[in-house]
């Protein structure tokens, strides 16, 4: 009855070859997909990059990124003892990089966060004053 109104087939009147799936294709007949370089995300995973994040769930952890700023990154005597000074020091350059920049993200996250506090407090403040 719902096939006249909407105008389908029962299901019986469908072929087998109608629902299968379609052949898979033989080796070599498909096209390759082209390959792209790394990932843009390739840089490491830095605590500050870590408080950003969690942050949005506890806004204090965008202090402790913004303290990052201030302090140096220091390494210990056995760090990547298998990596010569120049790689270590390519390494620590990217690990710094990378840190500050999480640690900026987290500075104007609390600036945004306290903007829009002010700022609700202010009009709140100024509609109870009316």
């Amino acid at each position: 009855m719902l096939h006249e109104i909407f105008g389908g087939r029962p299901l019986d009147e469908v072929r087998a070859s109608e629902l299968a799936p379609p052949p898979y294709s033989k080796e070599g007949d498909y096209e390759r997909l082209p390959s792209y370089p790394g990932h843009p995300d390739d840089e490491p995973a830095t605590l500050a990059r870590y408080l950003f994040i969690y942050g949005f769930f506890f806004p204090l952890f965008w202090l402790l990124g913004i303290a990052i700023l201030c302090s140096p990154l220091e390494t210990t005597p056995d760090w990547e003892q298998g990596k010569t000074e120049e790689e270590k020091k390519q390494l620590l350059s990217e690990l710094r990089a990378a840190e500050v920049k999480w640690a900026k993200y987290c500075l104007w996250a609390f600036l945004s966060l306290s903007a829009i506090i002010a700022t609700a407090v202010s009009f709140l403040f100024i509609v109870k004053l009316h």
